[in-house]
């Protein structure tokens, strides 16, 4: 069923917004994580040791996590709300309610985490040491377990567990892949808070001067060495999710596997800077402002990297064999095949103003099962994937569009409303631009062969 209105945006499409949004967000709610334990430890280290340059600096750490983390952050958490209500609300509507309780203790937690990191801002040299630093032990808390019930949410629509089975919530949030994701995610908190030091020291070298920024930076670069665990972390994970994901990451899908490799590829560089670079304090010294940011931008493609591929190897599903990435339900595939997609999309009407006939119907169904990925022009298009295909290899795509490709969703809908898809793909090919008049008469039960191995082929690139 698709009972939601559809939004989409022209050319980039509602899932790259989605991602553009996301992935920004993500990178900014980790070093909200990571600073706040970095604060509170490099607090105890300095008090302990009488370092006041320590001091000072983590004194300008804390408000850069309040520009960055309370400011960009509030507002690509709403951005991420907004983007997914609109582009996916039937994905939303789902984990809201199925979760409801734990986004509830969540946005405590988040109340808590702003609340906190405001006061450990403002009552420097106001609160006594202790106090200030319980003050930076509640904010590290809470924002570390708004990380661990947000892990829990996310990991289920990846590995769902026993919950289709018991319909039990907390098999659904403590799902096979809650542990290994919450160890990684946390292993990169920490990484972009070390990162984020050194872009601060640097930035401020009227303030610190070279002993200082080499102390600082040598210190902030410890909270990078976990990351020597990933690969680990990531065998972990890989062994516990579904067979079909693990084989898209690892050759069943090519934009996968390259957005892959592309992340670890990356992680492993930062990893080996940290040590050569951050936290051997001789090298320390010599870090610059351009280096340090350079650092956070490859990071920043790691993390990006690495998030495109736990959403892409979720595919077919949004949610992992209960939920299509078009947003229908697989129990709902039956019913829909039967009934029509077109009667339970109350939302989505043939656009007869500039389509006719079959084409409109068929455009119609394209909205509801393709548009969530393939714009028609711009981002994963259509147009150049099928440009050169005839009727007959549209059809013989369409009956088996996921067994050539694992990562797309079966065709859910009538045979009528089947045909008139294929129609209005044939129309935007350059053999239906050439045929203004409508697609020829052809025989269905004649689809050759070579034209199933062709679609075998030629729907290569979609992922």
């Amino acid at each position: 069923m698709l009972p939601y209105p559809q939004w989409n945006m022209p050319l980039a499409g509602g899932a790259m917004v989605i991602a553009a949004i996301s992935i920004f967000h993500v990178v900014i709610a980790h070093f909200a994580v990571g600073a706040g334990l970095f604060n509170v430890l490099s607090e105890h280290r300095a008090r302990r040791l009488g370092d006041a340059q320590l001091l000072r600096f983590i004194r300008d750490n804390s408000i850069f996590l309040i520009y960055l983390s309370f400011v960009a952050g509030a507002i690509s958490g709403v951005g991420i709300w907004f983007s997914i209500g609109v582009v996916a609300p039937e994905a939303t509507t789902f984990v809201i309610r199925l979760f409801v309780w734990f986004w509830a203790i969540e946005w405590v937690f988040f109340l808590l985490e702003l609340a906190s990191g405001y006061i450990y801002y403002f009552t420097w040299d106001r609160l006594s040491p202790r106090a200030h630093l319980a003050v930076g032990w509640v904010y590290a808390v809470s924002a570390f377990m708004s990380l661990v019930i947000i892990n829990g949410i996310l990991s289920f629509m990846l590995t769902p567990g026993l919950w289709p089975t018991t319909l039990n919530v907390w098999q659904a949030w403590l799902n096979p892949s809650f542990w290994p994701s919450l160890f990684m995610r946390t292993v990169s908190c920490l990484a972009l808070a070390g990162i984020f030091t050194a872009i601060i020291a640097t930035a401020r070298r009227k303030v610190y001067d070279a002993t200082a920024r080499a102390s600082i930076v040598s210190w902030g670069g410890r909270f990078l060495l976990p990351l020597a665990l990933m690969p680990l972390l990531a065998v972990w994970y890989f062994r516990v999710i579904p067979v079909a994901s693990r084989s898209l990451a690892l050759g069943g899908a090519i934009a996968m596997t390259m957005f892959f490799l592309f992340g670890v590829i990356l992680s492993f560089l930062v990893s080996v800077y940290a040590y050569f670079g951050m936290f051997r304090r001789s090298t320390a010294r010599e870090i610059n402002l351009e280096t340090a940011l350079l650092i956070a931008a490859i990071a920043f493609l790691a993390t990006a990297s690495m998030e495109f591929v736990r959403e892409g190897i979720r595919k077919p599903y949004v949610i992992m064999n209960t939920m299509y990435s078009h947003g229908i339900l697989v129990k709902d595939a039956e019913k829909l095949n039967r009934e029509g997609v077109l009667a339970h999309a109350p939302w989505i009407v043939p656009d007869t103003v500039h389509y006719a006939g079959p084409v409109a119907i068929g455009e119609a169904v394209y909205r509801t099962q393709c548009l969530r990925c393939h714009e028609i022009e711009g981002y994963n298009a259509m147009v150049p994937l099928i440009r050169e295909w005839n009727m007959p290899l549209i059809e013989s795509a369409l009956n088996d569009l996921h067994l050539l490709k694992a990562f797309m969703p079966p065709f859910i809908g009538t045979p009528e409303e089947k045909n008139a898809l294929a129609i209005y793909l044939w129309t935007l090919t350059a053999e239906g631009q050439a045929w203004p008049e409508g697609p020829p008469v052809f025989d269905r039960d004649s689809t050759s062969t070579a034209d199933s191995t062709a679609a075998a082929a030629l729907t290569g690139g979609t992922e």
